[in-house]
């Protein structure tokens, strides 16, 4: 592995491209974003470039020296990654780190800390790590991934250089499930779409069991009628029955509106994400104005930010439900 296979993080591989080339390296990173984006990988591909025997600034790990392979396998006596044990991360794992911290690095030109979860450190771990923030020791990384920073204390934020990730776009995504996965191109677009720009969540969406989820929310997206009530009814019934699917199933019915506005205006369905609906998607364009389209689409996010507030789940689809045009 090198920097050229993560996907979809230029800008952030270009900065510590930069680093590595002007040997100005930070002690402490955080890299921020949501869950199953490539943080992790990037943190480890920058930990083995700097170590690399044969590094290159550009290219990143050469992927085949001692230092690399002992890196890519986890037992490089100066390579760490810290993760939450149950719960939390606790006051021991920082200590640990403290202790190994008063070394000198054993083989490596640096030794590199990456805590996963970072959020997830109690209070006593907490306070310990920004101890060790406030007082950077020569020769020592620390990274902190994480994808709720505002969950970490403002003065372990203040104390690294920041780097935010954004969600991978759906072609990128597209393009890893199919080049890295050896996916069908046209599985990976679908989940690509529902993925919301997480490769994580991509791969948990290719299941049977989601899949016969999203051919239920079609067909009863498909079947439902404003002027028949219980076709409303059921098409709600249906959403709210497992709490824990409703996000994916807005998130499909998003899709379907999206896909039936872009083929509105353009009649092309290379770029949809439901290709394989295509008759579906085709009757709603034509069934419905642009206009009507994208107040469905505003409705479904309105409804999906209501549920994430915790308001009153049931109510809350029934509005939607009732409130759309089909």
């Amino acid at each position: 592995m090198s920097f050229n296979d993560i996907y979809g993080h230029e800008k952030q591989v270009n900065v510590l491209r930069k680093t590595l080339s002007q040997k100005r390296i930070g002690h402490a990173y955080l890299f921020s974003g949501i869950p199953s984006i490539g943080k992790k990988a990037l943190a480890v591909e920058f930990a083995r470039a700097y170590n690399c025997e044969k590094a290159d600034a550009v290219q990143g790990s050469c992927g085949t020296c001692f230092s690399c392979r002992k890196i890519q396998k986890n037992r490089h006596p100066d390579f760490f990654v810290v993760k939450p044990e149950g719960q939390f991360i606790r006051i021991d794992a920082i200590r640990e780190i403290q202790n190994q911290m008063t070394f000198k690095p054993l083989e490596a030109l640096c030794r590199i800390f990456i805590v996963d979860d970072a959020d997830k450190m109690n209070e006593e771990a907490a306070n310990a790590l920004l101890k060790t923030l406030e007082e950077p020791s020569f020769a020592n990384l620390i990274i902190l991934i994480t994808s709720r920073p505002y969950a970490l204390a403002s003065t372990v934020l203040s104390r690294c250089l920041h780097m935010r990730f954004n969600p991978l776009r759906q072609d990128i995504v597209a393009k890893l499930l199919t080049e890295k996965m050896g996916m069908e191109q046209q599985k990976a677009l679908l989940l690509a779409g529902l993925s919301g720009g997480s490769i994580g969540r991509a791969l948990d969406l290719d299941d049977e069991e989601i899949i016969s989820f999203r051919q239920e929310t079609f067909d009863l997206l498909a079947a439902t009628r404003k002027s028949e009530l219980f076709s409303l009814i059921k098409f709600t019934s249906f959403l709210h029955q497992d709490k824990k699917k409703i996000s994916l199933a807005l998130d499909i019915i998003i899709s379907y509106f999206r896909d039936a506005l872009v083929y509105k205006e353009t009649k092309k369905s290379g770029t949809l994400i439901n290709q394989d609906k295509l008759s579906f998607i085709d009757s709603v364009a034509q069934r419905l104005s642009g206009e009507q389209i994208l107040y469905n689409i505003d409705l479904v996010e309105r409804a999906e930010r209501y549920i994430k507030r915790n308001s009153n789940k049931l109510l809350t689809l029934e509005t939607m439900a009732f409130k759309l045009s089909y």
